[in-house]
């Protein structure tokens, strides 16, 4: 009980309570925004067949204030978003930080108990970003000597002695 009685009588907890509060305001003029972006990025398609770069790029930054928004007030971040730090730009794109330490998987432990997921941060993209191909898959060629022939029965396992039902009834005679 004493535990509450100090959270509740400090003053961080209020002041971000306050952050959370008006972040949580930001929040509902950046959804508007970016719904009013789709609308323009739909007639823009329209009307010329591809989206405006610049509406792209806006609607890019604001997507990424969304999200840094989202985790400060979630919890996930002390960080508060812009204007406390710079806002995010037009270009940026997402790349996931790698793990600072080992990866271990427990499969005994319930799913609840796994580790949080890795921290994602924007990066400034400097050049595009060249998209993985996978190579086509090629079935392979058979040649004549793959291929049996009439006279060659085609391989089968052999039959489990133990198993008499898995047996043929009629056996050939020799």
């Amino acid at each position: 009980m004493n535990s509450f009685k100090d959270n509740i009588t400090d003053a961080d907890f209020w002041l971000r309570l306050v952050y959370t509060l008006l972040f949580a305001l930001a929040w509902q003029l950046v959804e508007l925004l970016l719904a009013v972006i789709l609308v323009l990025q739909i007639g823009f398609r329209l009307f010329t067949g591809k989206p405006h770069a610049e509406v792209a790029g806006l609607g890019n930054s604001l997507s990424q204030y969304a999200w840094q928004i989202g985790r400060y007030v979630s919890g996930a971040s002390d960080t508060k978003p812009w204007p406390f730090i710079e806002w995010p730009a037009a270009d940026a794109q997402w790349q996931p930080r790698a793990p600072e330490g080992p990866v271990t998987v427990d499969p005994v432990a319930p799913p609840a108990a796994a580790a949080p997921a890795a921290e994602v941060t924007p990066v400034a993209a400097s050049a595009p970003v060249a998209a993985q191909v996978e190579p086509p898959l090629v079935e392979p060629q058979t040649t004549a000597e793959d291929e049996p022939t009439e006279s060659e029965p085609p391989l089968v396992q052999p039959l489990d002695e133990s198993d008499t039902d898995s047996q043929p009834e009629d056996k050939p005679a020799p």
